[in-house]
């Protein structure tokens, strides 16, 4: 009788009539060829408009992981939006005017402890608050660290009696980094780390619409509370906008797409974003307007003045002034 099977056994051990088992096998340079070629086509198809989805997808994300955190039951979600405001603010106040290192160093670990028992998550405080604006500010102030701008005592000499120029532009003769500069930018850096620390803080254990009411019960005025949120509400609708134009643009698309196409529709997108925004910005003031919108803002949610708060203010004036006392101690020792 017939077995199909000992004819592909003996295909398998390479018998007579069969072909090699040694043939059937892939090599392991076909196998990396076959990986590289794989990746490749998965970067092409990683184009324009998939990074662009990428990223207004993950901004979109953010705006509702802000709601999210400002329902986690931390410390600073539990306090009245009003007094967060005021004892957030004062603190970033005094970060605004400190002028040494040390309290400056005090107020932002007072931030990152606060992130902590707010349940915001160390990775996501340092992320937001850290990572984008002090490092640019940084790069703002690297300048400031050399000679040319700060003049002091030289830690580090770059180039020494030296003509560098290109045309009618030219360099110092002499550039170092000096400790006067160095004093001064780490001080900007860390001004500014210490500011966005606290406004994080607010942003992120605060719903927005509390933070507009807050805003108003402390006396800023309505046009400037009425044009921030109508800001706010409008970011989230130009993303959704741009996230549309995007995925249709998308599934009507075959094939790989040249960069002058996406610079193209890049620009066509720009201004038609325009156009559909400013039209639906009239219709949505008008639909306000005519449902009583005053420029009041108005929440569910009652605030009141607890216990809690009332430590919480309390504590928040002693850290102040105990920060206060800190930079004049530091002022007369440093």
């Amino acid at each position: 009788m017939y077995d199909a099977r000992e004819d592909n056994d003996q295909v398998r051990l390479g018998g007579d009539q069969g072909v090699p088992a040694w043939l059937l096998e892939p090599t392991a340079g076909a196998a990396r060829l076959a990986d590289e070629t794989s990746a490749r086509r998965r970067r092409a198809r990683a184009g324009f408009l998939e990074k662009s989805l990428h990223h207004l997808g993950e901004a979109v994300e953010a705006s509702f992981l802000a709601d999210e955190l400002s329902a986690r039951p931390g410390l600073l979600q539990r306090l009245d939006p009003r007094v967060k405001l005021i004892s957030l603010g004062a603190l970033l106040i005094v970060g605004v005017f400190a002028k040494h290192e040390v309290t400056l160093a005090c107020l932002i670990g007072l931030a990152f402890i606060l992130a902590l028992v707010s349940r915001i998550g160390w990775r996501r405080f340092v992320v937001r608050a850290w990572l984008v604006i002090p490092l640019f500010t940084g790069l703002v102030a690297l300048p400031a660290i050399t000679s040319a701008v700060t003049p002091g005592h030289a830690l580090l000499t770059l180039w020494h009696d030296q003509h560098i120029g290109v045309g009618p532009l030219h360099l110092p003769q002499s550039l170092s980094v000096t400790s006067a500069g160095l004093v001064t930018a780490s001080r900007l850096v860390l001004r500014v780390t210490a500011a966005v620390s606290f406004a994080a803080l607010l942003t992120l254990t605060t719903r927005w619409t509390d933070l507009l009411r807050s805003l108003r019960a402390v006396g800023v005025p309505r046009a400037f509370v009425f044009i921030l949120g109508m800001a706010f509400r409008y970011v989230h609708l130009l993303l959704r906008l741009a996230q549309e134009m995007f995925v249709a643009r998308r599934s009507r698309t075959v094939g790989p797409v040249s960069s002058r196409e996406n610079r193209r529709f890049v620009a066509a997108a720009a201004g038609a974003l325009f156009g559909k925004s400013q039209a639906m910005g009239e219709q949505v003031y008008l639909a306000m307007q005519a449902r009583g919108y005053t420029g009041e803002v108005y929440t569910l949610a009652q605030f009141r003045l607890r216990r809690l708060d009332a430590v919480w203010i309390s504590l928040t004036a002693v850290s102040v002034a105990a920060l206060v006392v800190l930079e004049q101690l530091a002022g007369k020792i440093l």
